[in-house]
């Protein structure tokens, strides 16, 4: 039995969300602000008792909602906040989830549903109250939503509903607004079929006497220890031992934590100098673990024949410290589950927040692939994990587990989210397209999932050009997460189909690559020859979709442009436009062919000058304008662009952009710069008035 999907309404930026998950793991990613947090906080919200909900809790689009919301009026409705859970049901199992079996036609194919619904507990009473006590104060609240700021948690609940799919579209949407049947014993059935663990990314491990998440390693392992492994007999050797010797307790504690310590192993924490794990006694009175044992690392590196040195946990990095503290955490729910008093759940949910938190690289994409791996119990299934995740090295195994929280930005409402589920692209994609994808993200670790746009550029020149071009030629986009993909014009339409899918912001900076001749072969030509086409694939395949040179020159800047697509992407192709250019009273309108000859014809009178010989853009001796052009054009086809970019980059900054990437950067910048203003901030007033409740 799993947990199939879930669907969150007006909850946070989620205002109609639906997340399809993987039975074994799911990987939430996106850029910051784009709701991953939330989706997870609600199961806590909903599943914690001592998590309550606040009126900030409530969907943007909401607040208006409140305020106009009159009893009086037919269909009026007061906004809810809603989670769907839908369980795909085994036969073993079946027993558990009678009550929410919709009806005798049910098939054993269809998921089973329960919705969890905060929603008010009398709405026109509701209204009433909020009425009644606006006319006794005189001035509070000012309208419903103030009212509802302080009173909440009085005036609403939370009501657990049967559904039944059939009544859904593929969605997971209600076809038509229908009467859903109440469950009564709704949270007792709900406990009885899932166990949700949430481990927060806030784990600030230290060595200090600090209670709470400021806690040692020592302490944690001690938790699991009372909670969890059996204790030393009182009348054999180990306690008997506190008086007399450490060794028979060290031996205990060895044996109780051997299968805790071998998970760690299968983790593979990389590096051959590691220390291994182990938990020694420091004796301090009549307690045990909590007070009296420590957790070791063993120095490597002994002489043949000696005896360990020992250092404790405090003496070692954060990144082993978390990788640790996760898999107690982890195993210690997984204890919990099985100890429950009132049966063992079939459904297990961990959600792990950002588990990269500390651990380099390397561990982390261990840690993904040997997750499943810490839970070892063979007849136990029904563990699934869920991570929220900013690291590029957890996502590129496989596309079919990720999750995309994208942020969308319509006309005429508030910003809200959308998740894309990439298992869809994976099938849909052609099979060569989405070899070339993992692979492309597998080797350069790419953030394309976590920025808020990607730039696919041309080349290693552009690559190193682009972030300087930012900082000195458009300081708007210097504080944007952005993403530099260096793909070339013959790859970069591949990554067409998952930008479009994602729903991305994308400019891609390419060149025209203008040729010529028969049809073959053809050779490389300056722009202003007669019947050149390019040999860009980009611009042939993807943005503009032209191939003639003098086509492409004089295409309009909105025909540069796409929004579109399965996730609404938004996308700017900028490649070389004509400029005029002078030299000795002569003037000529021409594109350069690359970003080299753009920057050399844009700033002529630079680029030729002696004291910028370096960059061996100099035309020795040209004749006239004509000569220039041919010369430039000669000599960036020897170039060495890489050595020519260092060369520019260790130079000061004074040459002008080559027009064609200032537009596409002014027009990305226009996209994506108020794309999340900055949160209203929320009066201390405020923040007390809801805690109060």
């Amino acid at each position: 039995m799993h947990l199939q999907s879930f669907a969150v309404r007006n909850f946070r930026r989620l205002r109609q969300i639906r997340v399809d998950l993987d039975d074994e793991a799911t990987i939430f990613v996106g850029a910051n602000n784009s709701g991953k947090t939330s989706s997870m906080h609600i199961f806590q919200y909903f599943m914690i008792d001592s998590v309550k909900f606040g009126i900030h809790d409530f969907s943007a689009a909401c607040w208006q909602q409140f305020n106009e919301y009159d009893p009086a009026t037919e269909g009026a409705a007061l906004p809810d906040i809603t989670l769907d859970l839908w369980f795909n049901i085994d036969e073993a199992n079946l027993h558990r989830v009678i009550d929410l079996l919709p009806d005798l036609e049910w098939e054993d194919s269809a998921p089973v549903g329960i919705r969890l619904s905060f929603e008010a507990k009398d709405p026109a009473q509701l209204h009433a109250n909020y009425l009644a006590m606006r006319a006794e104060t005189g001035r509070w609240p000012s309208d419903l939503h103030d009212y509802l700021r302080k009173r909440l948690r009085v005036e609403y609940h939370v009501v657990h509903y049967k559904l039944d799919r059939r009544q859904f579209d593929k969605h997971l949407l209600l076809k038509s607004e229908q009467t859903l049947q109440v469950l009564e014993k709704g949270k007792e059935i709900l406990r009885s079929i899932i166990k949700v663990d949430l481990l927060h990314a806030q784990r600030h491990l230290a060595d200090t006497e600090q209670r709470g998440r400021d806690e040692d390693l020592s302490r944690t392992l001690g938790r699991y220890y009372e909670r969890y492994l059996e204790k030393p007999d009182p009348a054999q050797a180990p306690l008997q031992a506190l008086a007399d010797t450490e060794v028979g307790l060290n031996n205990h504690f060895n044996t109780v934590f051997g299968p805790i310590v071998k998970r760690l192993n299968k983790l593979g924490y990389p590096g051959i100098d590691n220390p291994d794990l182990m938990v020694r006694t420091e004796l301090r009175g009549d307690t045990l673990m909590n007070t009296s044992a420590q957790v070791h690392y063993v120095v490597p590196g002994a002489p043949a024949g000696q005896p360990a040195i020992t250092l404790p946990d405090r003496y070692n990095g954060l990144g082993f410290k978390n990788l640790i503290y996760m898999v107690v955490e982890i195993v210690a729910a997984h204890e919990a589950r099985k100890q429950m008093a009132e049966g063992q759940p079939p459904v297990h949910l961990i959600m792990v927040e950002e588990p990269e938190s500390h651990l380099h690289a390397q561990l982390q994409q261990v840690f993904i692939r040997q997750l499943k791996s810490i839970i070892d119990d063979v007849e136990d299934p029904g563990t699934q994990f869920v991570l929220t995740t900013h690291s590029s090295h957890i996502v590129y195994e496989d596309f079919s587990s990720i999750r995309y929280f994208a942020r969308v930005r319509d006309m005429d409402t508030f910003r809200y989210s959308d998740v894309r589920d990439l298992s869809v692209f994976s099938d849909e994609v052609e099979a060569d397209t989405r070899k070339f994808l993992l692979q492309y993200l597998k080797l350069t670790h790419c953030d394309l999932f976590f920025a808020d746009a990607a730039i696919l550029v041309e080349g290693n020149v552009e690559r190193l050009l682009v972030p300087l071009i930012i900082s000195e030629f458009c300081e708007r986009l210097a504080t944007s997460h952005l993403t530099i993909l260096e793909l070339g014009g013959a790859f970069a339409h591949r990554f067409r189909k998952l930008v479009e899918f994602l729903g991305l912001h994308c400019l891609v900076i390419t060149d025209i690559d203008s040729i010529s001749g028969p049809p073959k072969p053809r050779e490389a030509c300056t722009t202003d020859k007669p019947g050149a086409i390019t040999a860009n694939q980009t611009l042939i395949q993807w943005l503009p979709g032209e191939e003639n040179i003098k086509t492409l020159l004089e295409l309009e800047p909105e025909k540069k442009e796409y929004r579109g697509g399965p996730g609404k992407a938004t996308v700017r192709v900028a490649y070389q436009t004509p400029h005029e250019i002078s030299w000795h009273l002569e003037k000529l309108t021409i594109a350069g062919r690359t970003f080299e000859e753009a920057l050399a014809f844009e700033n002529l009178d630079w680029s030729q000058d002696e004291a910028n010989k370096s960059l061996r853009l100099k035309v020795k001796d040209p004749a006239d304008l004509d000569a220039v052009v041919q010369g430039v054009f000669e000599r960036v086809r020897k170039l060495d662009k890489t050595k020519f970019a260092l060369t520019l980059i260790e130079r000061e900054v004074d040459w002008a952009c080559p027009s064609y990437i200032s537009e596409g950067l002014d027009w990305l910048a226009d996209e994506i710069c108020d794309l999340d203003a900055p949160p209203t901030v929320v009066s201390a007033e405020e923040v007390t008035d809801e805690s109060s409740d």
